[in-house]
């Protein structure tokens, strides 16, 4: 096969980011590159899925990272992981030094996955505010994202099922492979089901995941984990607090005692980011509000400066994301002037304010949840899945199956033209295709 071939091959798999925003592969990888980072560095407390997925398919990771070499022309690959996980570094140590990759382990920290931060740490080099890795030589994919490429040039095999760890508040927690489109109240009875009444699901993890009082929503692609509570906790009780209330609170107890910018990891890379200046534009409106509504542009989302640093219990986080929306409406941005002044070197103490895991533990109080939730081997067959058309960036895929189709497992049931950022999506099982609406396609099996 040539170049092009492995790129369609992927693309045409359904291949996108399994860990993060779900960018399509095929287009990451359509570029030259000195360095490919396999990130395993899960750094969301309680999940397993990245561990499960490096212990579970060592050749397909070492395999997909060959591939990722042979288009990229890298010179370099580093397979990195969490101090949590070093006995999973070990194994894949003796293999990955065979094939010239090296493994890289970092402290058990938060956010040690951001791709900003294990760039700089693994090469040294920072990339540009708002860019890609790309523009500094490397490509980061997730340690899942890279067996489903092995697995898509390899054997054809499609995207059509998803690791995923389930925790929190059930009976056994566990990671398992389930088809995409499974429902999550399906996936926590794998786990024998919930332990408290009516439990709400924080999906991605505790720290970004979002909230999901719907358990008849399907798990797409790019989830990596559902963690179960009980309503009255605090993660559920944060994340529903409504944009007024944060907004207004935020409005009239903010000190400004910078302890959000203090301790956000991209300020500490040296990023012009700043949440108290975010916080402190609640009290201005035109010019001003706006001039300090563009020191958010360069949030990561971590929550660390909401869940970890603020004294007063605010909501930084929510405050830089609604401003960040509110610059991309006005279309305002910093010129490339600004930025050559803003970006500063790192921060000389970066190192001794990286939050350690325990700590967020404590914050969270989500203590009485870490168990472990290693990999269950069993066979998952859902009934009855919903197919999102929507996980990944670019393009939503459209059906190109009507209600009532019969459909295999693999098959393409939605399309993106090739022109567009985007991949095709397909049925995870095979049966009939019952509905057509804004989630996805419904496919039964009876």
């Amino acid at each position: 096969m040539n170049r092009q071939e492995i790129l369609n091959k992927i693309r045409n798999a359904g291949v996108i980011g399994a860990g993060g925003a779900g960018f399509p592969t095929y287009k990451k990888l359509d570029a030259t590159v000195d360095h490919i980072i396999a990130n395993g560095a899960e750094c969301e407390p309680l999940l397993y899925k990245d561990r499960e997925v490096m212990r579970q398919e060592q050749e397909a990771l070492l395999r997909g990272l060959e591939i990722m070499r042979e288009l990229t022309s890298a010179t370099k690959i580093t397979i990195a992981l969490k101090n949590k996980n070093r006995d999973v570094a070990e194994a894949l140590r003796p293999l990955a030094e065979q094939r010239q990759m090296e493994i890289f382990i970092y402290e058990d920290v938060y956010p040690a996955g951001d791709e900003y931060v294990l760039v700089y740490e693994i090469t040294g080099k920072r990339i540009p505010p708002g860019g890609l890795p790309l523009q500094v030589g490397c490509v980061v994919d997730n340690v899942e994202t890279i067996i489903n490429i092995a697995h898509a040039v390899d054997e054809m095999q499609p995207v059509v099922s998803k690791y995923v760890t389930i925790t929190g508040a059930v009976q056994s927690p566990l990671t398992v492979k389930v088809p995409v489109g499974t429902s999550i109240e399906s996936c926590i009875e794998l786990a024998g089901g919930s332990t408290v009444k009516d439990p709400v699901v924080l999906t991605g993890g505790v720290m970004m995941g979002q909230l999901e009082w719907d358990l008849t929503a399907p798990l797409s692609k790019t989830v990596g984990g559902l963690i179960v509570l009980p309503p009255d906790h605090f993660l559920v009780r944060h994340n529903s607090t409504s944009k007024e209330s944060y907004t207004r609170i935020g409005h009239g107890q903010c000190d400004q005692c910078s302890l959000c910018t203090e301790m956000c990891p991209r300020y500490l890379l040296g990023y012009p980011i700043e949440p108290h200046k975010v916080m402190r534009s609640l009290l201005m409106t035109g010019e001003a509000k706006e001039r300090n509504s563009l020191w958010a542009q360069y949030c990561c989302e971590c929550n660390v400066c909401t869940y970890i640093a603020c004294p007063e219990g605010l909501d930084p986080k929510n405050i830089c994301v609604d401003a960040k929306q509110t610059l991309r409406e006005q279309n305002l941005s910093r010129s490339s002037a600004e930025l050559d002044v803003l970006f500063r070197d790192v921060h000389p103490v970066r190192k001794g304010r990286e939050v350690p895991i325990p700590h967020v533990y404590q914050r969270l109080d989500i203590r009485q949840y870490d168990r472990q939730a290693h990999f269950k081997a069993q066979t998952v067959e859902s009934d009855t899945v919903i197919i999102p058309l929507d996980s990944h960036i670019g393009k939503p895929a459209s059906p190109v199956v009507q209600v009532g189709a019969q459909v295999s497992a693999g098959q393409i049931i939605a399309n993106v033209a090739a022109s567009d950022l985007g991949c095709p999506v397909h049925a995870s099982i095979s049966g009939t295709v019952k509905q057509i609406e804004a989630r996805g396609i419904h496919i039964a099996s009876v």
